[in-house]
């Protein structure tokens, strides 16, 4: 299988970019204001699925906004470095060193330079109907936000941020962030769109993303690297109000506490990436969100997935790898969440269980073709697990509902408590489920098939009514 990296840096850069997900994680964790610290220790207040410390949700999408007044400050014209601020309904002004207005198509020179060091103020703003095309450029943006969350929710201190259907296409070029709530990227709105090829992002303050597109926005990326640094900072992010994120290739690394390679409220298709997380679940899923892989790799030290909030989550990963250094594989919590894997995609963790629910969540968990090892646990709620095709489990079941179908396998890691039991293709308990020696019960109601019999398993124990 051959992974997208950086174009033009040779096969040699390529293997030296896959590498990084079998290195020890050393990366530091972060604190509010960005600097470094050690990573802190495991506290209740940590995710359920094992992360030192928790992820902030998304904001919440701010009102539609009412036009009040002129939108425009000042006299500046598309393209002008003089700057701009605009303000609609209950929002935050936003403003740019650097704006495109008025239905322009700008397109700057070569390896341009972007800046702005006002607290606030972005390098790029682009509002629509106008657009901006720009070619190896560097863009940098210091200065704290004054809201974290107008930060979060319309890219207030965004090094770039695109709105109200504007456009952009970065190719190439370096943009570097610092302070709180200085995101990368940020496009919003419906017909916003942003293209980005062959860059490179870092950003260092917390609450400061890689790339965000909310409220309808659509953001495409193709060997990009990201790199964030700071608390509650994921490279790729969509909400809040929807959004479409896009990744071919490229490589996201995030160093803080709370940082996902991906929290999304929306919707994010992924292929080819490469993820390294050290301090977070890989990635979270939230309330209208939907997380699409298609041979992605990535390394976790606190978690793989995690699906929560009230509403309705999903999960698609064919091909690829799931590496989750500590704590839960899946984690679902709340949530009405839909999980598929395919593919002979890879979902390991060394000391978690396979697939976790509480807090009253709901999960359909469907596996074909798959080798899954760990224990499903339900505390508090309810897991249909169905195994197709060759599909092999190894663990404990507690408190789920599982299906098995002619070809798959059950190796039964502990006692275990299945709440219904479905046997497809006509096959009986024993051509499907392990024992070793430990004990299954199910629901006599729920599991009619099995006529409220007790059945030997191979390798020892039995299957019983509970």
């Amino acid at each position: 299988m051959t992974y997208l990296g950086l174009p033009g840096r040779g096969p040699r850069r390529a293997a030296a970019t896959a590498s990084v997900l079998l290195l020890p994680l050393v990366l530091g964790a972060c604190s509010d204001d960005g600097t470094a610290t050690p990573p802190p220790a495991a506290t209740p207040a940590a995710t359920a699925s094992g992360a030192r410390c928790a992820t902030d949700p998304l904001p919440a999408d701010p009102a539609a906004p009412e036009k009040t007044g002129t939108e425009t400050a000042g006299t500046e014209t598309a393209g002008t470095e003089t700057p701009g601020t605009e303000k609609t309904g209950t929002e935050k002004t936003v403003s740019g060193a650097y704006t495109v207005e008025g239905g322009r198509d700008v397109s700057t020179p070569r390896r341009k330079r972007f800046s702005a060091r006002t607290a606030d103020r972005s390098a790029v703003l682009v509002s629509g109907p106008g657009t901006l095309s720009t070619r190896d450029s560097g863009v940098h943006k210091s200065g704290r936000t004054t809201s974290v969350t107008a930060s979060g929710a319309q890219g207030l201190n965004a090094a770039v941020l695109v709105r109200d259907g504007g456009g952009l296409a970065l190719s190439g070029g370096e943009m570097t962030t610092s302070g709180r709530g200085a995101t990368g990227v940020f496009a919003t709105g419906e017909d916003t769109r942003a293209t980005m090829s062959a860059n490179r992002i870092t950003a260092t303050g917390a609450s400061a993303r890689g790339v965000t597109a909310a409220r309808g926005a659509s953001l495409a990326l193709r060997y990009t690297e990201i790199r964030t640094a700071g608390a509650q900072s994921p490279p790729v992010a969509a909400g809040p109000g929807g959004g479409r994120v896009t990744v071919s290739g490229g490589t996201m690394t995030s160093a803080g506490c709370g940082s996902p390679g991906v929290l999304t409220a929306g919707d994010v298709s992924l292929s080819g990436t490469l993820f390294t997380v050290a301090n977070s679940e890989a990635f979270t899923v939230e309330p209208g969100g939907s997380l699409s892989l298609e041979n992605v790799r990535s390394s976790a030290a606190a978690g793989g997935v995690l699906l929560r909030g009230s509403g309705e989550t999903s999960y698609t990963m064919e091909g690829g790898s799931l590496q989750a250094a500590e704590g839960d594989v899946f984690t679902v919590r709340e949530t009405v969440a839909d999980v598929r894997l395919k593919g002979r995609a890879e979902v390991t963790t060394k000391d978690g269980a396979l697939l976790r629910v509480r807090d009253s969540g709901s999960v359909t968990f469907e596996a074909e073709d798959e080798r899954l090892h760990g224990d499903v646990l339900v505390s508090d709620g309810s897991a249909a697990v169905r195994l197709t095709g060759s599909t092999r489990l190894d663990g404990r079941v507690k408190g789920a509902s599982l299906s098995l179908g002619a070809g798959t396998r059950w190796t039964v890691g502990g006692d275990s408590r299945v709440e219904e039991l479905t046997l497809r293709g006509g096959v009986s308990p024993s051509d499907v489920i392990v024992g070793n020696g430990h004990d299954v019960s199910y629901d006599r109601a729920a599991s009619p098939g099995l006529g409220g019999r007790t059945y030997r398993l191979a390798g020892g124990g039995v299957l019983r009514p509970a």
